[in-house]
Order: structure tokens, then sequence, then C-alpha cells
């Protein structure tokens, strides 16, 4: 093997490496055979999203009114699916939202966000753009500073899943 020949084999595989690393698919049959598949991905466990809910309600049942949670029925871009959260409650410094959470169930991390709030927020209004790894229910939970708990729930339907890619 003369020097030319080391060089460019050299400049292959660096080519190759690079390719791999940077996903531009000039990869060789023999790079390709070395890489292994990805773990499919599945949905949040329920009992984290119980976990979840519990943590964040400290015991107070959930009330369904007082919280509007707004999503489109279809979300034809499952990686940026707009969201509006919203206690409709009146706030005042005596009775307003301290935090609320916005929980993706059919994903794997369902925590998607949280939020808190003081008495000088004047609203709690939040708006969010999610990422889905499916069609699923999405909860919002609004915790008000007496201890009250409110909730909203809705299902939403994706095209293709978007948070294993």
């Amino acid at each position: 093997m003369t020097f030319s020949d080391t060089t460019t084999l050299s400049r292959r595989r660096l080519m190759e490496s690079s390719a791999l690393g940077l996903g531009l698919g000039l990869l060789s049959p023999a790079v390709l055979a070395q890489t292994s598949p990805a773990p499919a991905l599945t949905g949040a466990n329920p009992a984290e999203i119980l976990r979840i809910t519990n943590a964040f309600s400290r015991g107070a049942q959930p009330l369904k009114q007082g919280l509007k949670l707004e999503l489109p029925v279809l979300g034809d871009n499952p990686a940026s699916v707009p969201a509006k959260a919203k206690v409709e409650l009146p706030m005042t410094p005596t009775s307003y939202c301290e935090a609320m959470i916005v929980i993706a169930e059919g994903n794997p991390h369902p925590l998607a966000c949280s939020f808190e709030f003081t008495p000088h927020a004047g609203t709690a209004e939040v708006g969010i753009r999610l990422r889905l790894i499916q069609s699923q229910a999405i909860q919002v939970l609004a915790r008000m500073n007496d201890g009250r708990v409110l909730v909203a729930r809705q299902h939403i339907s994706v095209t293709a899943g978007s948070c294993g890619m």
C-alpha cells in the first residue's frame, strides 16, 4: 500500500465517521453494520402520571371547573402542537393560582412543563407548544393558593410521532 492509498483510506474513514455524527447519509455498509437501531419509545407509565398528579395536588381532589384548555382536535405537526391553558376564576391578592403543570399522557416523559405564579401576575394563563409522540390526552392542573386544584383534560390526535425523531 502506498502513501497515496493510505491517505485516501484515512480520508474515507474520516468522511464516514463525520457523516455518522452529522447524519449526512454517506455511510459505508461496514459502518452501517456497526450501528445499532434506536430503541422503541413507548408512552408514559400510568404510575408515573399518577405520581406527578398526586405530588402536585398534595391530596386535594381536582375540580373539573375553572380551568380552560385549548388544543386543536388534530395536531398536524406533532413537533409543535399549540396549547393554551387559562384559569377562568378571578385572580385577587387573596385568591390566585400558585402553580400550573401540563402533562402529555402519552409521551415517555409526561411532565411537559410547569409554571409558578404570584398574586401580582393578575392572570394565570399560558400558551405553549408541545412535542407529542402519539395521539394522547393532555392534562393541565392548576393549584390555587387556598389548596384547591383545578383540572382540564382533552384528547388530541396527531398525524405522526416526533419525540423519537
